[in-house]
């Protein structure tokens, strides 16, 4: 994770995700357990986006589901914690993305797995879900803390150096002051401590 400390808490917090192009993929298509919400809408639901994604070949997506099966199937906290768990990636149809908190539950923005959206009015359904699945996602939260997930225990060093430098070249144009709310910048995974890569000093006071 690249762990980006801010100056001070953000005046917006925003729950929906922001998107980071990096080099290398953290899912990939043909390994990640990917769930995809759809409408109920006739014509656009389960079924039919089950057989859509067939006809393209949209490789990852292991499981589509309705927001009425959403409603019905995963209504206590529990149920919701299991589904939040099952999946490494959730994408949702963007016009459904404002509806969608209140029936995942607190466990999905705990555990930064908020769906992420994608553009189903078109044709192209492959292009759009590859290309959710090749980026990494970052939060707004209430904090001063941003965590960018910027690489796999599986990935070598040129990797993750590239991954790496490709959020944080990303960072002005994500944060609300650009390099300027930037206090300090961390590296590390989920056992280790974290390793500094960047620290402003603080300014020295004019009487000094």
């Amino acid at each position: 994770y690249l762990q980006v400390a801010l100056k001070r808490v953000p005046s917006v917090k925003k729950d929906k995700p922001i998107r980071i192009e990096i080099p290398h993929a953290l899912y990939n298509t043909e390994g990640a357990e990917v769930c995809l919400f759809v409408k109920d809408k006739q014509g656009e639901g389960r079924k039919k986006a089950k057989e859509r994604l067939q006809q393209e070949e949209a490789a990852g997506v292991s499981k589509v589901m309705d927001i009425s099966k959403l409603k019905s199937k995963f209504e206590s906290h529990e149920a919701k914690r299991k589904l939040c768990q099952a999946y490494d990636l959730f994408l949702a149809d963007n016009r459904i993305i404002p509806s969608l908190p209140k029936y995942i539950g607190k466990q999905f923005f705990k555990k930064k797995k908020q769906p992420i959206p994608v553009d189903l009015r078109g044709k192209d359904w492959a292009s759009q879900i590859k290309k959710a699945c090749n980026a990494t996602y970052t939060y707004m939260g209430g904090g001063t803390c941003v965590n960018i997930r910027i690489a796999r225990s599986s990935f070598d060093d040129g990797q993750i150096v590239e991954n790496v430098m490709s959020a944080v070249e990303a960072l002005p144009q994500i944060l609300p002051g650009k390099w300027r709310s930037v206090q300090a910048i961390y590296l590390k995974s989920t056992e280790s401590v974290a390793l500094p890569l960047y620290s402003e000093l603080p300014e020295l006071s004019k009487e000094a």
